[in-house]
């Protein structure tokens, strides 16, 4: 008999799905470090710029 969780999957099926979570806000943290550091917040400048543009545009907020 197989265990299962409330999804359906395995015990290593949730395992495997958390880490990818895991991996996933890791390389996400690492970015916004290494950004941070090293190019000054560019990248996540341009960013919120661009979603902010995105925003205003859709709102009618010019």
């Amino acid at each position: 008999m197989r265990a299962e969780n409330a999804y359906g999957c395995s015990l290593a099926c949730a395992i495997d799905l958390a880490m990818r979570y895991v991996i996933v806000i890791a390389a996400i943290a690492f970015f916004l470090i290494w950004d941070g550091m090293y190019r000054e917040g560019r990248y996540l400048d341009a960013t919120v710029r661009g979603v902010s543009h995105v925003v205003r545009s859709i709102t009618g907020q010019i």
